[in-house]
């Protein structure tokens, strides 16, 4: 993963935002400084995304080819 400042806000903008809603979708505009696309392989660009959200106890559902991610809670 790349700049870790910006993959802390992302984690805690995601956190705070599933407080209170369901699920919570960043844009690559956010994913970009944290998994730049045209340095990853798509495929590997979204295993990143995956695990990234499991370690945070999420799921990720990846649209538009690693474009548009939803996160959401992982049912307890």
């Amino acid at each position: 993963m790349g700049n870790t400042r910006c993959l802390e806000t992302l984690t805690q903008r995601v956190r705070k935002y599933l407080e209170i809603a369901k699920s919570y979708t960043a844009f690559d505009l956010e994913l970009e400084p944290i998994l730049p696309n045209e340095k990853m392989h798509h495929e590997e660009r979204a295993k990143s995304i995956q695990a990234f959200a499991e370690k945070n106890g999420w799921s990720a559902t990846i649209l538009d080819p690693g474009i548009r991610v939803t996160f959401r809670k992982l049912a307890v």
